[in-house]
C-alpha cells in the first residue's frame, strides 16, 4: 500500500504520516525509492493513531511503538513496563476526565487487552525429528538419548552420548554441552537489559535492519529448511519474527547461557505454536550440530558479539555446518571512525578483537568463505544511550547497522 492509500484508510493527512517517517515513529520499507505501507507499518500507524487519542506525547509515543518493535511485547518485564506507562497516563486523564472522558476510556481499554491472558502454552523440548541434526564434535558420531523424559514429539529430559565418549544432557528441554562460560566480562540477560534504554532514534534504525532481513529470508523461503540462530543472548532477531518460521521450518537456536535460552523458549512457548526449535547451550565454536546440514544462518550482532571474546571470524565456524550454496543473512554493527568508543570498548571488554566494529574486516574476512550477494547499509546512530548492550558507544562517533546476505561457496576452508 502506497502512503497515500494508507493516508486514506486511517482519515490522516500526508504530511503528518511523513512526519511521524521523518522523527522516526514510523519505519516503512521502501521500494523504488517509494515508501511501501505493509501489514506491520499499518499496524504500528493504526496504533500510534490510537495513542495519540489516549492523549499520550509523541516521545512517548515513540517508546511504546519501539518496545512492541523490539520484543513483541511477550517479555512479562515489556509488559509491566507497558502497564506502568498506561497507569500513569490514567491519572493525568483523571485530572482532566471533563475533556478527556474519551481518552481514558480508549486507554481503560488497552489495559484490559494487557491485563488479558497469555495463548495456550506449548511446552517443547529437543524435537524428535531435529536429533538427525546432532553429531558429536568431537568423533562426528551419532549421539544418543538415555533416560528420556518425552512425549510423541518432543524430548525434555535425557543424557546424551557418544561411543567415543563425548557426553551432552537434556535439561528443561535444552541441549547442555559441557562447554560453560569461562569470561568474567559477560553475563546472561534474561531481563532483556540489553535494549531497554536504548534511545527510539536507534532502535528506529534497528527496525530498518528486520525489515531488509525479513525481506531477505522471505525472499529466500523457510519453509522446509534447517535455520540457525547463534550469539542470541545479545539480540535474538527470530524470536521477534516468528511469521517467518513456517510449516516444515527447523531452528537450531545456540547460546553460551542456558538462562538465557531457557527465557526465550518460555516467551516462545507461550505463543502456543509449538515449534521445531532445538536450543543447544554451548560457550565453544564447535557445538555438537552435524556438519553441512543448515541451509541458512541468521546472524543479528553474532559476529560483533564473538569478536567481545575472540580474534577470529565466527561466520568461518558457521561455515562448516552450512551446506555448500547454503544462505548467510545478517546485520553486522561498525564504526566509521569511532575511535573514542573502540576505546570504551576494550577497556570494558579486554578480550575483545581490535576488529570488532569494523567494516573493512568484516568484508574481507567474509571473502574467505561466502560470495556476497546483497548488502544495504541501514543508517547509522550518534548515540546509542547509557545501557547495557551498547554502553560503549561514545555520543557521536557513528555507528552503523549493514545488513548483508552472502553465499557459502564450494570447495572452501571451514574452520
Amino acid at each position: 500500500m502506497k502512503i497515500g492509500q494508507a493516508a486514506k484508510k486511517f482519515a490522516v493527512p500526508v504530511t503528518s504520516i511523513y512526519y511521524y517517517i521523518k522523527h522516526g515513529l514510523l519505519v516503512p520499507p521502501v521500494s523504488r525509492g517509494q515508501y511501501v505501507f505493509d501489514e506491520k507499518t499499518l499496524s504500528d500507524l493504526e496504533w500510534l493513531l490510537t495513542l495519540k487519542q489516549m492523549e499520550f506525547p509523541l516521545e512517548v509515543i515513540h517508546r511504546i511503538l519501539s518496545l512492541r518493535r523490539i520484543s513483541g511485547l511477550m517479555p512479562q518485564e515489556d509488559r509491566d513496563e507497558l502497564r506502568k506507562m498506561f497507569a500513569e497516563q490514567d491519572r493525568a486523564l483523571e485530572e482532566k476526565i471533563e475533556t478527556l472522558t474519551h481518552a481514558q476510556q480508549l486507554l481503560r481499554s488497552s489495559l484490559s487487552l494487557l491485563g488479558a491472558g497469555d495463548c495456550e502454552i506449548v511446552d517443547t523440548g529437543v524435537p524428535l525429528k531435529m536429533l538427525r541434526l546432532l553429531a558429536c564434535p568431537v568423533c562426528g558420531g551419532e549421539l544418543r538419548a538415555q533416560n528420556a523424559s518425552m512425549d510423541s514429539r518432543y524430548i525434555f529430559e535425557a543424557e546424551m552420548n557418544c561411543r567415543c565418549g563425548y557426553s551432552a544432557r537434556i535439561q528443561n528441554g535444552i541441549l547442555l554441552t559441557q562447554n560453560r562460560n569461562t569470561s568474567f566480562y559477560d553475563k546472561p540477560d534474561t531481563i532483556r537489559e540489553l535494549y531497554r534504554d536504548l534511545p527510539s532514534a536507534t532502535l528506529s534504525l534497528f527496525e530498518r535492519s528486520y525489515h531488509w532481513l525479513g525481506e531477505c529470508l522471505t525472499k529466500a523461503g523457510t519453509s522446509g529448511k534447517v535455520m540457525w540462530e547463534s550469539y542470541v543472548n545479545a539480540w535474538f532477531f527470530l524470536h521477534n519474527h516468528t511469521e517467518l518460521l513456517l510449516d516444515g521450518t527447523e531452528l537450531i537456536v545456540t547460546d553460551k547461557f542456558p538462562e538465557s535460552l531457557l527465557a526465550y523458549k518460555e516467551v516462545i512457548d507461550r505463543c502456543g505454536r509449538g515449534l521445531d526449535i532445538l536450543y543447544i547451550a554451548d560457550a565453544g565454536t564447535a557445538p555438537p550440530i552435524k556438519k553441512k546440514c543448515v541451509d541458512i544462518t541468521v546472524d543479528f550482532f553474532a559476529t560483533n558479539e564473538h569478536n567481545f571474546y575472540h580474534d577470529d571470524f565466527w561466520p568461518d565456524y558457521m561455515s562448516a555446518y552450512l551446506k555448500d550454496g547454503g544462505l548467510a543473512a545478517g546485520v553486522y554493527f561498525y564504526f566509521d571512525g569511532g575511535e573514542r568508543s573502540m576505546k570504551n570498548l576494550l577497556r570494558s571488554y579486554p578480550e575483545a578483537s581490535r576488529n570488532n566494529f569494523s567494516s573493512r574486516f568484516f568484508r574481507k574476512e567474509l571473502r574467505s568463505n561466502y560470495k556476497l550477494l546483497s548488502q544495504f547499509d541501514c543508517g547509522f546512530s550518534t548515540d546509542s544511550g547509557a545501557n547495557l548492550g551498547l554502553g560503549f558507544h561514545e555520543k557521536g562517533d557513528k555507528l552503523h547497522l549493514l545488513a548483508y546476505e552472502a553465499v557459502k561457496e564450494k570447495q572452501k576452508n571451514c574452520r
